[in-house]
């Protein structure tokens, strides 16, 4: 896997018509059509994604991105596949300190099934474990959220325990998160 982790450069093409890039300025009305088009896909999970998500709201999660990515803090990825959009991947606040970070990760409904997800996420975790010498790895999800959870489950990771309320979302309602860890040690590539 080739991929260079300086501002502007780091991209993977991991084959078969899939690509992971930074996220950029321009992608933001094609972020925000994205999201609109499939809130009722992930609003359910993501408070974020709803019918009035604006090229506003995706310029300033990416310019949010960009900062955290030149401050050694993370990276967001956009999902693209044949040369379309199709969701998002990314290390969320890397703990340089304890050598850890979580992954998070969306994909829009029309691709779905293809394994575009697990593919994304163990370029990341390569990424995590080799270049960038982190030893934990994380991914949550909510416990009814199979499909999420599948995608760890796929690569290895041990279910460790439910976090019970770790989450408002949306200000309405708690959410618990089931967690998924997985040791740099574990992982087999």
């Amino acid at each position: 896997m080739g991929g260079t982790t300086t501002l502007g450069h780091f991209a993977w093409d991991l084959g078969d018509g899939l690509e992971l890039r930074l996220w950029a300025l321009e992608d933001a009305e094609r972020l925000a059509a994205l999201i609109q088009a499939n809130q009722e896909h992930l609003h359910p999970w993501l408070p974020f994604a709803t019918a009035d998500y604006s090229a506003t709201d995706a310029e300033e999660f990416i310019r949010r991105a960009m900062r955290q990515y030149a401050d050694g803090l993370g990276v967001q990825c956009a999902i693209v596949h044949e040369g379309a959009l199709a969701g998002s991947v990314g290390l969320h606040a890397i703990d340089w300190p304890n050598a850890m970070t979580s992954i998070g990760y969306w994909i829009a409904k029309p691709f779905e099934g293809k394994g575009l997800v697990t593919r994304s996420v163990r370029a990341l975790i390569d990424h995590a474990f080799g270049e960038l010498g982190l030893s934990r790895l994380e991914i949550r999800a909510e416990p009814d959220n199979q499909r999420s959870r599948a995608v760890p489950e796929r690569l290895g990771f041990r279910e460790e325990g439910t976090l019970r309320h770790v989450v408002v979302w949306a200000g309405v309602r708690y959410v618990d998160h089931v967690v998924y860890g997985l040791l740099a040690e574990e992982w087999h590539g």
